[in-house]
Protein backbone atom coordinates (compact mmCIF):
# COMPACT_ATOMS: atom_id res chain seq x y z
CA UNK A 1 0.00 0.00 0.00
CA UNK A 2 2.65 2.55 0.70
CA UNK A 3 5.05 1.48 -2.08
CA UNK A 4 2.03 2.29 -4.12
CA UNK A 5 1.41 5.43 -3.09
CA UNK A 6 5.12 6.20 -3.33
CA UNK A 7 5.18 5.30 -6.45
CA UNK A 8 1.98 6.99 -7.84
CA UNK A 9 3.35 10.25 -6.33
CA UNK A 10 6.72 9.67 -7.73
CA UNK A 11 5.24 9.40 -11.04
CA UNK A 12 3.06 12.14 -10.44
CA UNK A 13 6.10 14.28 -10.16
CA UNK A 14 7.91 12.93 -13.11
CA UNK A 15 4.90 13.72 -15.19
CA UNK A 16 4.73 17.11 -13.42
CA UNK A 17 8.51 17.67 -14.18
CA UNK A 18 8.48 16.40 -18.21
CA UNK A 19 5.42 18.77 -18.67
CA UNK A 20 6.99 21.90 -17.41
CA UNK A 21 10.51 20.88 -19.43
CA UNK A 22 8.22 20.55 -22.56
CA UNK A 23 5.97 23.28 -22.04
CA UNK A 24 7.66 25.97 -20.96
CA UNK A 25 5.71 29.41 -21.12
CA UNK A 26 7.47 32.63 -22.64
CA UNK A 27 7.04 35.59 -20.44
CA UNK A 28 5.97 38.55 -22.56
CA UNK A 29 6.39 41.87 -20.08
CA UNK A 30 4.58 45.28 -21.29
CA UNK A 31 4.50 48.59 -19.89
CA UNK A 32 3.74 52.10 -20.97
CA UNK A 33 5.91 54.61 -19.17
CA UNK A 34 9.66 54.33 -18.24
CA UNK A 35 10.21 57.68 -16.99
CA UNK A 36 10.69 60.00 -13.84
CA UNK A 37 7.74 60.37 -11.65
CA UNK A 38 5.99 57.45 -13.09
CA UNK A 39 6.06 54.13 -10.61
CA UNK A 40 8.51 52.32 -13.33
CA UNK A 41 11.00 54.78 -13.40
CA UNK A 42 14.34 54.59 -15.76
CA UNK A 43 16.70 53.56 -12.58
CA UNK A 44 13.40 50.76 -11.83
CA UNK A 45 13.09 49.42 -15.15
CA UNK A 46 16.81 49.17 -15.43
CA UNK A 47 17.07 47.82 -12.05
CA UNK A 48 14.40 45.10 -12.97
CA UNK A 49 16.65 44.10 -16.38
CA UNK A 50 19.78 43.98 -14.84
CA UNK A 51 18.36 41.42 -12.19
CA UNK A 52 16.73 39.33 -15.39
CA UNK A 53 20.60 39.51 -17.40
CA UNK A 54 22.40 37.99 -13.77
CA UNK A 55 19.88 35.15 -14.41
CA UNK A 56 21.14 34.21 -17.58
CA UNK A 57 17.27 35.36 -19.57
CA UNK A 58 17.56 37.18 -22.94
CA UNK A 59 15.07 39.23 -24.38
CA UNK A 60 13.69 37.64 -28.03
CA UNK A 61 11.30 39.59 -30.45
CA UNK A 62 7.71 38.37 -31.41
CA UNK A 63 8.59 36.94 -34.24
CA UNK A 64 10.93 34.66 -32.36
CA UNK A 65 8.17 33.87 -29.97
CA UNK A 66 5.58 33.20 -32.85
CA UNK A 67 7.45 30.66 -34.20
CA UNK A 68 8.22 28.80 -31.13
CA UNK A 69 4.80 29.08 -30.15
CA UNK A 70 4.21 27.65 -33.74
CA UNK A 71 6.73 24.85 -33.17
CA UNK A 72 9.18 26.62 -35.74
CA UNK A 73 11.87 27.95 -33.62
CA UNK A 74 12.98 26.97 -30.24
CA UNK A 75 14.88 29.93 -28.22
CA UNK A 76 15.71 28.57 -25.17
CA UNK A 77 13.98 28.25 -21.68
CA UNK A 78 15.29 31.59 -20.27
CA UNK A 79 13.93 33.90 -22.84
CA UNK A 80 11.42 36.73 -22.36
CA UNK A 81 9.84 39.74 -24.59
CA UNK A 82 9.43 43.37 -23.82
CA UNK A 83 6.83 45.39 -25.12
CA UNK A 84 5.76 49.09 -24.74
CA UNK A 85 2.00 50.41 -25.88
CA UNK A 86 1.02 53.70 -27.46
CA UNK A 87 4.58 55.06 -28.35
CA UNK A 88 5.32 57.92 -25.65
CA UNK A 89 8.26 60.04 -26.22
CA UNK A 90 9.61 58.55 -22.68
CA UNK A 91 10.50 55.51 -24.43
CA UNK A 92 12.82 57.26 -27.12
CA UNK A 93 14.10 59.92 -24.02
CA UNK A 94 14.50 57.01 -21.37
CA UNK A 95 13.56 53.54 -22.54
CA UNK A 96 15.88 53.30 -25.43
CA UNK A 97 19.06 54.23 -24.07
CA UNK A 98 19.38 51.38 -21.77
CA UNK A 99 18.41 48.99 -24.57
CA UNK A 100 21.76 50.33 -26.35
CA UNK A 101 23.43 49.77 -22.96
CA UNK A 102 22.32 46.71 -22.09
CA UNK A 103 21.38 45.36 -25.95
CA UNK A 104 18.04 44.09 -24.87
CA UNK A 105 15.41 43.91 -27.53
CA UNK A 106 11.99 45.40 -27.48
CA UNK A 107 8.70 46.08 -29.44
CA UNK A 108 7.01 49.56 -29.53
CA UNK A 109 3.75 49.57 -30.38
CA UNK A 110 2.52 52.82 -32.00
CA UNK A 111 -0.57 54.58 -31.99
CA UNK A 112 -0.28 55.67 -36.02
CA UNK A 113 -3.12 58.43 -35.83
CA UNK A 114 -1.50 60.06 -33.07
CA UNK A 115 1.04 61.80 -34.89
CA UNK A 116 1.38 63.98 -37.76
CA UNK A 117 1.77 62.39 -41.08
CA UNK A 118 4.94 64.55 -41.54
CA UNK A 119 7.10 65.92 -39.10
CA UNK A 120 7.54 69.90 -39.06
CA UNK A 121 10.49 71.91 -38.29
CA UNK A 122 10.19 73.93 -35.07
CA UNK A 123 9.20 73.02 -31.55
CA UNK A 124 8.65 69.86 -30.64
CA UNK A 125 5.38 70.24 -29.57
CA UNK A 126 4.37 71.33 -33.01
CA UNK A 127 6.04 68.48 -33.99
CA UNK A 128 3.57 65.97 -32.08
CA UNK A 129 -0.05 66.44 -32.89
CA UNK A 130 -3.08 64.17 -32.54
CA UNK A 131 -4.94 64.38 -36.32
CA UNK A 132 -8.72 64.50 -36.30
CA UNK A 133 -9.00 64.20 -32.51
CA UNK A 134 -9.25 67.05 -29.40
CA UNK A 135 -9.99 66.93 -26.49
CA UNK A 136 -8.71 65.04 -23.06
CA UNK A 137 -6.77 62.77 -25.72
CA UNK A 138 -5.17 65.34 -27.40
CA UNK A 139 -3.88 66.75 -24.39
CA UNK A 140 -1.35 63.52 -23.87
CA UNK A 141 -0.25 63.51 -27.35
CA UNK A 142 2.37 65.74 -26.53
CA UNK A 143 4.09 62.79 -24.76
CA UNK A 144 4.36 60.62 -28.06
CA UNK A 145 7.72 60.38 -29.82
CA UNK A 146 7.55 61.61 -33.20
CA UNK A 147 8.06 59.62 -36.13
CA UNK A 148 11.90 60.07 -36.69
CA UNK A 149 12.59 58.77 -32.81
CA UNK A 150 10.88 55.77 -33.94
CA UNK A 151 12.79 55.37 -36.87
CA UNK A 152 16.11 56.09 -35.60
CA UNK A 153 14.97 53.16 -32.61
CA UNK A 154 13.81 50.85 -35.28
CA UNK A 155 16.96 51.37 -36.79
CA UNK A 156 19.34 50.81 -34.01
CA UNK A 157 17.32 46.64 -34.81
CA UNK A 158 17.30 46.64 -30.97
CA UNK A 159 13.21 47.97 -31.66
CA UNK A 160 10.10 46.85 -33.50
CA UNK A 161 7.82 49.15 -34.28
CA UNK A 162 4.62 47.59 -34.71
CA UNK A 163 0.76 48.48 -35.17
CA UNK A 164 -1.17 50.13 -32.08
CA UNK A 165 -4.52 50.42 -34.77
CA UNK A 166 -4.79 54.20 -36.38
CA UNK A 167 -6.44 56.36 -33.47
CA UNK A 168 -7.22 53.29 -30.82
CA UNK A 169 -10.96 54.55 -30.26
CA UNK A 170 -13.76 53.46 -29.21
CA UNK A 171 -17.61 52.67 -29.83
CA UNK A 172 -20.82 52.10 -28.18
CA UNK A 173 -21.16 48.48 -28.04
CA UNK A 174 -24.39 47.71 -26.53
CA UNK A 175 -27.82 48.85 -25.31
CA UNK A 176 -26.31 49.17 -21.80
CA UNK A 177 -26.99 52.99 -19.96
CA UNK A 178 -23.90 53.81 -18.39
CA UNK A 179 -24.76 57.70 -17.87
CA UNK A 180 -25.64 60.68 -20.24
CA UNK A 181 -23.12 62.78 -21.72
CA UNK A 182 -22.86 66.55 -20.36
CA UNK A 183 -21.19 68.31 -22.26
CA UNK A 184 -17.40 67.24 -20.37
CA UNK A 185 -14.69 65.73 -22.46
CA UNK A 186 -14.49 62.35 -22.76
CA UNK A 187 -11.24 60.78 -21.84
CA UNK A 188 -10.93 58.57 -25.52
CA UNK A 189 -12.97 59.65 -29.10
CA UNK A 190 -16.23 57.61 -29.00
CA UNK A 191 -17.85 56.44 -32.28
CA UNK A 192 -21.38 58.45 -31.56
CA UNK A 193 -23.33 60.78 -30.79
CA UNK A 194 -22.18 62.38 -27.43
CA UNK A 195 -23.90 65.89 -27.66
CA UNK A 196 -24.89 66.85 -24.45
CA UNK A 197 -28.02 65.24 -23.12
CA UNK A 198 -27.54 61.83 -25.44
CA UNK A 199 -27.37 58.50 -23.57
CA UNK A 200 -23.87 57.50 -23.11
CA UNK A 201 -23.90 53.59 -23.52
CA UNK A 202 -21.28 50.58 -22.25
CA UNK A 203 -18.46 51.13 -24.46
CA UNK A 204 -15.67 49.22 -26.32
CA UNK A 205 -12.49 48.79 -28.57
CA UNK A 206 -13.81 50.15 -32.10
CA UNK A 207 -11.70 46.93 -33.48
CA UNK A 208 -13.31 44.52 -31.45
CA UNK A 209 -17.04 45.32 -31.45
CA UNK A 210 -19.50 46.24 -33.53
CA UNK A 211 -21.02 49.69 -33.67
CA UNK A 212 -24.16 50.64 -31.26
CA UNK A 213 -26.35 53.15 -32.55
CA UNK A 214 -28.90 54.09 -29.74
CA UNK A 215 -32.29 55.22 -30.68
CA UNK A 216 -32.02 58.82 -32.60
CA UNK A 217 -35.63 59.91 -31.60
CA UNK A 218 -34.69 59.54 -27.44
CA UNK A 219 -31.53 61.61 -27.89
CA UNK A 220 -33.25 64.22 -29.51
CA UNK A 221 -35.94 64.17 -26.84
CA UNK A 222 -33.25 64.71 -24.32
CA UNK A 223 -31.01 66.62 -26.14
CA UNK A 224 -34.19 69.04 -26.62
CA UNK A 225 -34.72 69.30 -22.89
CA UNK A 226 -30.65 70.56 -22.26
CA UNK A 227 -30.63 73.17 -24.94
CA UNK A 228 -34.25 74.45 -23.18
CA UNK A 229 -33.90 74.20 -20.06
CA UNK A 230 -33.79 75.78 -17.54
CA UNK A 231 -32.32 72.72 -15.42
CA UNK A 232 -30.09 72.42 -12.20
CA UNK A 233 -26.48 74.12 -12.91
CA UNK A 234 -24.84 71.40 -11.47
CA UNK A 235 -23.47 68.18 -13.32
CA UNK A 236 -25.58 65.86 -10.71
CA UNK A 237 -28.91 67.88 -11.34
CA UNK A 238 -28.57 67.86 -15.12
CA UNK A 239 -27.52 63.70 -14.62
CA UNK A 240 -31.22 63.52 -12.30
CA UNK A 241 -33.16 64.97 -14.80
CA UNK A 242 -32.01 63.33 -17.95
CA UNK A 243 -32.81 59.94 -15.97
CA UNK A 244 -36.15 61.11 -15.04
CA UNK A 245 -36.73 61.79 -19.21
CA UNK A 246 -35.00 58.53 -20.47
CA UNK A 247 -37.36 56.60 -18.13
CA UNK A 248 -40.19 58.58 -18.98
CA UNK A 249 -39.62 58.65 -22.55
CA UNK A 250 -39.06 54.56 -22.52
CA UNK A 251 -42.46 53.92 -20.92
CA UNK A 252 -44.31 55.53 -23.79
CA UNK A 253 -42.32 54.69 -26.48
CA UNK A 254 -40.39 51.60 -28.31
CA UNK A 255 -36.95 51.88 -28.39
CA UNK A 256 -35.18 51.59 -31.52
CA UNK A 257 -31.80 50.07 -31.44
CA UNK A 258 -29.22 49.62 -34.67
CA UNK A 259 -25.82 47.06 -34.77
CA UNK A 260 -23.35 48.00 -36.99
CA UNK A 261 -23.22 44.93 -39.54
CA UNK A 262 -20.92 42.13 -39.09
CA UNK A 263 -19.98 42.89 -42.68
CA UNK A 264 -19.55 46.76 -42.11
CA UNK A 265 -17.54 45.95 -38.84
CA UNK A 266 -14.91 43.68 -40.87
CA UNK A 267 -14.93 46.33 -43.54
CA UNK A 268 -14.25 49.32 -41.37
CA UNK A 269 -11.77 46.82 -38.66
CA UNK A 270 -9.86 46.68 -41.81
CA UNK A 271 -9.79 50.28 -43.40
CA UNK A 272 -8.36 51.29 -40.20
CA UNK A 273 -5.08 48.17 -39.93
CA UNK A 274 -4.66 48.73 -43.44
CA UNK A 275 -3.87 52.78 -43.11
CA UNK A 276 -2.15 52.13 -39.81
CA UNK A 277 0.37 49.62 -41.56
CA UNK A 278 0.64 52.15 -44.51
CA UNK A 279 1.58 55.01 -42.67
CA UNK A 280 3.89 52.86 -40.56
CA UNK A 281 5.28 51.32 -43.78
CA UNK A 282 5.79 54.95 -44.79
CA UNK A 283 7.67 56.10 -41.87
CA UNK A 284 10.10 53.20 -40.89
CA UNK A 285 10.34 51.46 -43.89
CA UNK A 286 9.17 48.56 -42.79
CA UNK A 287 5.92 46.59 -42.93
CA UNK A 288 4.29 45.83 -39.42
CA UNK A 289 3.94 42.17 -38.76
CA UNK A 290 2.02 42.52 -35.12
CA UNK A 291 -0.55 44.38 -33.91
CA UNK A 292 -1.42 45.37 -30.22
CA UNK A 293 -5.04 45.15 -29.61
CA UNK A 294 -6.06 48.35 -28.05
CA UNK A 295 -7.19 47.63 -24.34
CA UNK A 296 -6.42 44.16 -25.16
CA UNK A 297 -9.73 43.67 -26.71
CA UNK A 298 -10.79 41.31 -29.68
CA UNK A 299 -13.41 39.03 -31.22
CA UNK A 300 -13.03 36.10 -33.39
CA UNK A 301 -14.05 38.35 -36.50
CA UNK A 302 -11.08 41.31 -35.00
CA UNK A 303 -8.74 38.06 -35.62
CA UNK A 304 -10.63 36.75 -38.83
CA UNK A 305 -9.15 40.14 -40.13
CA UNK A 306 -5.62 40.63 -39.15
CA UNK A 307 -4.82 37.19 -40.20
CA UNK A 308 -6.27 37.94 -43.67
CA UNK A 309 -4.02 41.26 -43.80
CA UNK A 310 -0.72 39.19 -43.26
CA UNK A 311 0.03 40.08 -39.37
CA UNK A 312 2.13 37.41 -38.01
CA UNK A 313 0.42 37.59 -34.63
CA UNK A 314 -1.19 39.87 -32.28
CA UNK A 315 -0.76 40.76 -28.35
CA UNK A 316 -3.51 41.01 -25.85
CA UNK A 317 -3.23 42.02 -22.27
CA UNK A 318 -4.79 38.68 -21.33
CA UNK A 319 -2.95 36.62 -18.56
CA UNK A 320 -1.23 33.29 -18.50
CA UNK A 321 1.02 31.04 -20.62
CA UNK A 322 2.59 31.30 -23.84
CA UNK A 323 3.47 27.94 -24.85
CA UNK A 324 4.84 26.00 -27.72
CA UNK A 325 1.13 25.40 -29.57
CA UNK A 326 -0.42 28.00 -28.32
CA UNK A 327 -2.05 30.98 -30.47
CA UNK A 328 0.16 33.48 -31.83
CA UNK A 329 -2.72 35.92 -32.17
CA UNK A 330 -3.59 35.75 -28.38
CA UNK A 331 -0.28 36.21 -27.36
CA UNK A 332 -0.51 36.52 -23.15
CA UNK A 333 0.94 39.41 -21.62
CA UNK A 334 1.86 40.52 -17.81
CA UNK A 335 1.28 44.50 -17.09
CA UNK A 336 4.50 45.66 -14.95
CA UNK A 337 3.26 48.68 -13.01
CA UNK A 338 5.22 48.13 -9.55
CA UNK A 339 8.22 48.98 -8.54
CA UNK A 340 8.97 46.80 -6.32
CA UNK A 341 11.66 43.67 -6.90
CA UNK A 342 10.01 41.47 -5.19
CA UNK A 343 6.73 41.15 -6.73
CA UNK A 344 8.69 41.49 -9.85
CA UNK A 345 10.30 38.29 -9.42
CA UNK A 346 7.76 36.84 -8.00
CA UNK A 347 5.55 37.87 -11.24
CA UNK A 348 7.94 36.93 -13.40
CA UNK A 349 9.10 33.56 -12.55
CA UNK A 350 4.88 32.59 -12.51
CA UNK A 351 4.71 33.57 -16.13
CA UNK A 352 7.96 31.16 -16.92
CA UNK A 353 5.54 28.21 -15.91
CA UNK A 354 2.52 26.63 -17.67
CA UNK A 355 1.06 24.93 -14.86
CA UNK A 356 1.83 27.61 -12.23
CA UNK A 357 0.18 30.56 -13.71
CA UNK A 358 -2.58 28.11 -15.31
CA UNK A 359 -3.39 27.64 -11.50
CA UNK A 360 -2.46 31.19 -10.48
CA UNK A 361 -5.14 32.43 -13.11
CA UNK A 362 -7.89 29.56 -12.31
CA UNK A 363 -7.70 30.91 -8.27
CA UNK A 364 -8.07 34.11 -9.34
CA UNK A 365 -10.17 33.91 -12.04
CA UNK A 366 -8.38 35.15 -14.95
CA UNK A 367 -9.95 32.62 -17.16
Amino acid sequence: MIYGILLAASLTALAVWYLEFRAYSIPVLYYHHVEPGDPITPRVFEIQMQYLLSKGYRSISLLELAEFMQGLHRPGRKSFVLTFDDGFYCNYRHLFPILKKSGLKATVFAVTGARKQSIDAGPREQARGYTARSGANAEATANFATWDELKAMAESGLVQVEDHSLFHDRVYRDDRVAGFNTGVELDWPVWGDTRPGTVRYRTGSSLAHRNFTGDYRLNEHLVKLVKEGPLDPTEAGVLRVLRQAYRGYRRQHPVKVIYESGDSYARRCRADLEKSRQVIAGHIGAVPGFLCFPWGEYGRRTIEVVKDLGYRGAVTTDKGANVRGGNPYKIKRFKVYRSNMGWFKRYFLLHRSRILVTLYGLFYGWF
